[in-house]
């Protein structure tokens, strides 16, 4: 079978990256040929079907003086002409079986959906973000959880300025969804893949498509994993491990002030962001010598450190999709020590694989820390847990039986 694999890039770009990625391998793995459809970029891994990908989207230009260039930005990042076209035309020249769509909004847009329609193509979109029933697309407002535009009040995204607290951001999104909403190309997807039962049951909550709706966790090829394991550790240092972007949502600086209470624990943090420049004043604010920032790492250096800690934290404060960090983290025999949030206590089963605490509790945060760097045998034990269950869990097998259970021809 020929199945259009369509996200936004084609590098690696984040957990949506890591789905796609490991997606592409497990069609490919059983004889069938997939062909991206994606954005321009330097960053993209070579593809024989680049021709037909859509220039890249440069959001900076809205920032700009010029108002024209601004306007044609926001209206391509709405309703993308170019996305249109070039599908058409990669459809013209190849037969595709079916579509698995994944990350498309901001960029390509929904409009291919109904340019699959007409062509009769089954459709497949795998859920990554909430933008759908979200314009801000995480539920946060001002660093709180915001679910203000239930059943379709997407004007509350303007009036609270709930994109990065500019109104003018947050009237774009709230435009775009609206948008969406009327022309309802979403109409034309056959089933909307749920990765977490959380997000499954926050969409059927919001009324989006509800008998389209079907959970099935994440595939995920453990063959990385196996070789971090192999990788030598440097010395006996101990420490524990924060990774991912330094970004409020994600919760490092709930981290740093838990770790004023466990100075005499190492913490080795991997990761960047627009936060890390106020992250690394306050450690050095606060003396902080036992907190070493490292940087974005790639995958092998990141699975590395994380298989040489105790423990790893995911102190997210949103409705985490899922978390491959967490996954790779209990992939590798490690406890978590996660925030009582999103899709996160489906994998980090409190006393049982990890510790839960309630998001942005640094307290809660610093006194977990402290009695399970201190127990070694309640860390391999949880460890040990952690790795059964995120392999039962996160399984490749299981997944491609969901999605064969969608398309009958795989």
């Amino acid at each position: 079978m020929n199945i259009l694999v369509v996200n936004w890039s084609w590098y690696p770009s984040g957990g949506d990256w890591t789905y796609v990625e490991n997606l592409t391998k497990i069609y490919e793995d059983r004889g069938h040929h997939v062909i991206p459809f994606s954005m321009k970029d330097d960053r993209n891994f070579p593809s024989p079907w680049s021709d037909y990908f859509i220039e890249n989207i440069d959001y900076k230009k809205i920032n700009r003086r010029s108002l024209t260039a601004g306007i044609k930005v926001v209206m391509k990042s709405i309703y993308s002409f170019e996305a249109q076209k070039n599908l058409e035309k990669l459809l013209s020249d190849v037969k595709i079986d079916f579509a698995h769509i994944n990350v498309i909004h901001h960029h390509i847009t929904p409009i291919i959906l109904k340019v699959l329609k007409q062509k009769n193509i089954p459709i497949i979109w795998t859920l990554h973000e909430y933008i759908p029933i979200c314009p801000e697309g995480t539920f946060i407002s001002h660093g709180q959880i915001c679910e203000r535009c239930f059943d379709g009040a997407f004007y509350n995204c303007i009036t609270h300025s709930c994109k990065k607290g500019s109104y003018l951001a947050s009237t774009v999104a709230a435009l775009e969804n609206y948008v969406h909403k009327y022309l309802n190309y979403y109409e034309y997807v056959d089933h909307y893949v749920c990765p977490s039962v959380f997000l499954y049951e926050k969409f059927k909550a919001f009324n989006f498509f509800s008998d389209k709706l079907v959970q099935l966790y994440h595939g995920y090829d453990y063959a990385e994993i196996e070789t971090a394991k192999l990788a030598p550790k440097a010395g006996d240092e101990k420490y524990i491990v924060f990774t991912g972007r330094l970004e409020k949502i994600k919760g490092a600086h709930t981290v740093l002030n838990a770790m004023l209470a466990c100075r005499d624990i190492q913490l080795k943090i991997i990761g960047d962001g627009t936060q890390e420049p106020a992250l690394k004043e306050f450690k050095e604010t606060h003396q902080l010598t036992n907190v070493t920032f490292l940087g974005k790492k790639n995958k092998q250096e990141t699975l590395q450190i994380i298989n040489g800690a105790e423990f790893l934290i995911c102190a997210s404060e949103w409705y985490e999709v899922l978390g491959f960090t967490v996954v790779e983290a209990m992939a590798l025999g490690k406890p978590v020590i996660g925030s009582a949030i999103g899709a996160i206590p489906e994998m980090v089963i409190n006393n049982q694989t990890g510790l839960l605490f309630e998001p942005g509790n640094h307290n809660q945060l610093a006194d977990l820390i402290k009695s399970l760097f201190t127990d070694i045998d309640l860390i391999l034990q949880m460890g040990k847990n952690a790795n059964q269950h995120i392999n039962q869990l996160i399984n490749t097998e299981k997944h491609f039986e969901g999605l064969q259970k969608l398309i009958p021809a795989l």
